[in-house]
């Protein structure tokens, strides 16, 4: 979407709760510093800034206190917004020409529910006369892009958190060819999910946890690193968890019998994300559902990034990200 290459790189990732970056000053990324700051309730609801002279004010502060003036950076477009569809294009399109004959067909051949969309094409499999459209309206990017602007950054990527989740699971060589893989991705108030079979992203759907964020107390672990804790009934929480947990059965069997006709079913679930409830996660879903079941832990990610943990999976994905 921005296609701009630099030097000193930042990544940031932003939802209700939490400012996350990780910052690059050469192309190691083992030898990056990772930030995370608490976010007040109220600022960001959803995916919507809702205070943007607060969320001003804390990215001012923030450019200072991390020493990060004028570098690039990199952040993900809202994830409710995005929607994805396969397209097909003439053979001789390919590479760099698919964004420009998609913005060409866009009302023609190619519709979507918005104008003025952002978009960027996925060729997953070159020469088969088909990729993957990602699109998203542009108001809540472009305010946010303006925003980190005015705070002395130079917006570059905007990406889809899931495409760098993907990206960085691949880096770690989690996926095996021909084996469909769900890929659910647990915050405190939303779930990412996913299908993926290698080199085609199938599916793709974002879910909302109606929990109240002023509810989540955060504490400062150490200088890097923020921790939530419950303030409410955590049982009630975590019948919201076992709603979205019996969500996933639907998907399932919406792939496999309504895509499929029952021919091709998910090999695997993926569980990963920084939710707090994360070990009660995977437990619930282990007693849940026969499939087999992945947990990318920090250890996991710690043989490949020594110096990271698995919450920053998507953020690495999104520093690996090339900028053409």
């Amino acid at each position: 979407m921005f296609k701009i290459k630099r030097k000193r790189l930042v990544a940031i990732e932003l939802n209700e709760y939490i400012i996350r970056a990780i910052v690059m000053t050469n192309q190691d990324v083992n030898q990056t510093v990772v930030y995370e700051q608490p976010l007040s309730a109220g600022i960001i609801e959803g995916d919507s800034i809702r205070d943007e002279m607060a969320l001003y004010d804390t990215f001012k502060n923030l450019v200072d206190v991390w020493g990060i003036k004028r570098h690039d950076v990199r952040f993900f477009v809202p994830d409710s917004s995005v929607m994805m569809k396969t397209f097909e294009h003439p053979s001789d399109v390919v590479g760099n020409k698919l964004k420009a004959y998609v913005e060409m067909e866009l009302g023609q051949t190619i519709h979507l529910p918005f104008t003025n969309p952002l978009i960027d094409v996925y060729d997953a499999k070159l020469n088969d006369g088909e990729a993957t459209l990602f699109a998203a309206p542009s108001e809540e990017v472009n305010k946010l892009a303006g925003l980190l602007d005015d705070v002395s950054l130079t917006p570059t990527v905007a990406d889809v958190r899931s495409l760098s989740t993907i990206r960085l699971l691949e880096k770690l060589n989690l996926f095996t060819h021909q084996k469909s893989y769900l890929i659910t991705d647990w915050s405190i108030a939303g779930l990412s999910i996913s299908i993926y079979t290698p080199g085609k992203l199938e599916f793709l759907r974002c879910q909302t946890i109606e929990t109240p964020i002023k509810q989540w107390e955060s504490r400062i672990v150490d200088e890097q690193e923020v921790a939530f804790v419950y303030e409410g009934d955590i049982e009630e929480y975590r019948m919201l968890l076992i709603d979205q947990i019996a969500e996933i059965d639907r998907i399932l069997n919406f792939y496999r019998f309504s895509l499929y006709k029952g021919e091709k079913a998910v090999d695997e679930i993926i569980i990963l994300g920084d939710s707090p409830e994360i070990d009660y996660i995977v437990n619930e879903v282990r007693s849940t559902y026969d499939t087999p079941i992945q947990f990318i832990d920090d250890g996991i990610v710690q043989r490949t990034y020594p110096n990271l943990n698995a919450k920053y999976i998507a953020l690495i994905g999104l520093v690996l990200k090339e900028a053409l």
